[in-house]
């Protein structure tokens, strides 16, 4: 399996420590006099670890502009940077400027600005500079054992956990004139509108339409086309919305390419329901600024994201959940369980056929 970005072989060649507050309460920003001088080993793993680790998401973004990308003003601070390293503290100062004209809401917390500049970054098997923007907004609380003379101390101290890495970016030097390639990490206040900020606002990016984003993105319309058309406009149960989703990835795992004629035929096959799956999938893609396509390379990362974010689970009023486990696996296994209305109680009733317990 191609891997989209490695970092194994890696080398951290400037770094700079600034720090950035919120702009609504005044707090400004603190500038270091210089680059940080990288003399502990130990030290550089670590923060190579912090800095890294976190970036397990396949999907890439690049910058954008309504008009013109040069207007961009992370755009254009990057590539000033690409072009001659030496600019790298001064630019650091700009996006610090610009992060923190953008960090007027009053949720968003100041903290640690860190930009680093990255040689022997991979990118779909491609070599190229890498330069990472990283904020740290969460201090973590510690124990501290300390030794005096035959006892022990025990105290607390504020860190920084490397494995949790609370915002981060890093702009790989490759298809520049198409705004780069972005790979975003934002954990802290994940999906809140005051989150926005790191992506859309100080960063301005967009998702680059590539076979990974195409394939979780059909996925994604497959799996809403069955709760909200084939589950609410037909009354299609929870079972056989399992099934439609199930059956739709089960495309996805054994073809290389994604062709919606044939796409349709196999899985969703009625033809008044083929006809309300390419609308919804039409309307889906417009409603979220996507470029509909009607065919694409299937990525195989993505199937398999995209698989354990997917919960085969039915939910029942009675606190009941019901899991489907690897339901693409064995042909008829959806068959063993059967779906009924009892008169006397007036409840509706799930009867699950087996020849043993596990």
């Amino acid at each position: 399996m191609k891997r989209l970005f490695d970092f194994s072989n890696v080398s951290l060649e400037q770094l700079i420590i600034h720090k950035v507050g919120n702009k609504l309460r005044d707090e400004g920003i603190f500038l270091s006099p210089s680059i940080y001088d990288m003399k502990d080993g130990n030290v550089e793993e670590l923060l190579l670890k912090y800095f890294l680790s976190s970036f397990k998401e396949k999907v890439f973004y690049k910058f954008s502009h309504e008009t013109d990308i040069h207007l961009n003003e992370l755009y254009m601070y990057v590539s000033s940077i690409f072009i001659d390293p030496e600019q790298f503290y001064e630019q650091s100062v700009n996006i610090l400027k610009h992060l923190y004209e953008k960090s007027s809401h009053p949720q968003i917390k100041g903290g640690e600005f860190y930009m680093a500049y990255f040689k022997d970054c991979i990118i779909n098997e491609q070599r190229a500079d890498g330069i990472g923007i990283f904020k740290t907004e969460k201090k973590e609380t510690y124990l501290k054992i300390t030794k005096y003379a035959d006892e022990f101390m025990i105290g607390s101290d504020k860190g920084i956990n490397v494995k949790k890495l609370d915002k981060g970016c890093i702009i790989f030097n490759v298809n520049s004139a198409d705004g780069y390639r972005v790979a975003i990490v934002d954990a802290i206040n994940k999906g809140d509108k005051e989150a926005l900020y790191w992506k859309d606002e100080f960063l301005r990016v967009t998702n680059v339409q590539d076979e990974y984003f195409h394939t979780e993105n059909c996925l994604q319309v497959c799996r809403d086309f069955a709760e909200n058309i084939y589950g609410q406009v037909y009354q299609a149960d929870k079972k056989d919305q399992v099934v439609f989703v199930n059956e739709a990835v089960a495309y996805f795992d054994k073809h290389n390419e994604f062709h919606l004629d044939q796409f349709v035929q196999e899985v969703v096959k009625e033809p008044e329901l083929i006809e309300q799956f390419i609308e919804h999938k039409q309307n889906y893609e417009s409603n979220q600024g996507f470029v509909a396509a009607e065919g694409f390379s299937i990525s195989n990362p993505a199937v398999k994201s995209v698989k354990k974010k997917f919960r085969n689970l039915i939910k029942l009023d009675t606190e009941i959940e019901i899991k489907i486990k690897n339901p693409t696996t064995e042909a008829g296994k959806m068959q063993n369980i059967e779906r009924g209305f009892d008169e006397e109680t007036g409840m509706h009733f799930y009867k699950v056929y087996f020849n043993e317990e596990e």
